[in-house]
């Protein structure tokens, strides 16, 4: 991306990427993961740090996530090597004569934890360019869902943000066809994305928002780079609901999704809202997967045999234009903010 049209952006290979939910690295266990088809082992280390290395032992490239990790230190499950957090070995059993050389046999990408996920960083990390973080994350109940999806981060993210596929895809869950509103949406620029915010819009006609809000104000769509979808519904009393859902790109055409729900803090148990929220959710996620699958599969099946024409586009497509261009290089202009009516 250039610097005129977007100022300071990383390569995506410098970005941050969640791998993992942070309780789903264990100590004394490692766990397999790819980013941008790189096979990448992610564990603890003696301290309990999160480290990750190139899932590779570089005596015979058996995987080291099939392995172990022992006193912090990832061992090799062919030969028994073992490999420090930085990559260093450590170990060759039964070769008396070996000493810990300090020069690093493997990668070892920047690895951190924030926001309750493990990141890695397989290039330079960029400084103003850290993990993103939720839109609030305060005075909130809050938990997790994964899902991995066959398909590519622009149809994941503008499937997530699209709020017009609702009434058919989660008819009845989410909105009613035959119960639209008229909204006001405006679009706008964002300092590291682009955001829909829909206004005078009253409860949806679905079970979710009936369950979920006593009012609704506006409601906030938003696509953050490097690949963050995040939905807000905002009431009378402020924050009703916030879903942020950071896709990583594990291969070319298959995402994990790791999604955070946050609901005001109030009367009602966090746990009791996980149990419901969650499997709410899961049906909604299913619903979403299904139909990206299908949509994935069938364009692929056209492009190979060379009868796939250019996408048409739609004045409804408030985000997913401007989500590719991003994802191509090309930054929104700094300008940008249009307003449109709606039947939502």
């Amino acid at each position: 991306m250039n610097d005129e049209t977007n100022p300071g952006a990383p390569d995506p290979q410098s970005a941050w990427w969640p791998l993992a939910l942070s309780r789903e690295l264990v100590p004394g266990r490692p766990l397999a993961r790819r980013l941008h088809g790189l096979p990448l082992v992610l564990f603890r280390d003696a301290a309990g740090r999160a480290a990750a290395l190139h899932d590779r032992c570089p005596h015979r490239h058996a995987p080291l996530s099939a392995g172990r990790v022992c006193a912090g230190e990832l061992q090799c499950p062919y030969h028994g090597w073992r490999f420090d957090a930085a990559g260093r070995c450590t170990a060759v059993p039964g070769l008396a004569s070996h000493r810990p050389g300090q020069t690093p046999l493997l990668a070892a990408p920047a690895t951190q934890e924030a926001h309750g996920l493990v990141w890695v960083c397989r290039g330079t990390p960029v400084a103003g360019h850290g993990p993103v973080a939720p839109a609030v994350t305060e005075g909130v109940d809050s938990f997790f869902m994964t899902e991995r999806v066959r398909c590519g981060m622009a149809e994941a993210a503008e499937n997530f943000l699209d709020g017009f596929h609702t009434h058919f895809v989660h008819a009845g869950w989410i909105r009613r066809d035959a119960r639209r509103q008229t909204v006001q949406a405006t679009v706008r620029r964002l300092p590291d994305g682009i955001e829909a915010r829909y206004g005078n819009e009253g409860l949806q006609s679905g079970v979710i928002s009936r369950w979920l809000e006593g009012s609704r104000s506006e409601s906030m769509g938003r696509f953050r780079w490097p690949g963050v979808a995040e939905i807000e519904y905002r009431g009378a009393r402020g924050l009703n609901l916030l879903i942020t859902a950071w896709l990583t790109p594990e291969d070319d055409g298959m995402l994990r999704v790791h999604a955070r729900v946050a609901t005001r803090r109030g009367w009602l148990p966090a746990a009791v809202k996980r149990a419901a929220l969650r499997r709410l959710f899961g049906v909604i996620l299913r619903q979403d997967r299904a139909i990206l699958e299908q949509a994935s599969a069938n364009a692929a099946a056209f492009a190979a045999r060379g009868a796939l024409p250019p996408e048409l586009h739609s004045p409804l497509d408030l985000l997913g234009p401007s989500i590719r261009g991003m994802l191509d290089g090309r930054w929104p202009e700094a300008s940008v903010e249009r307003e449109c009516t709606v039947r939502l």
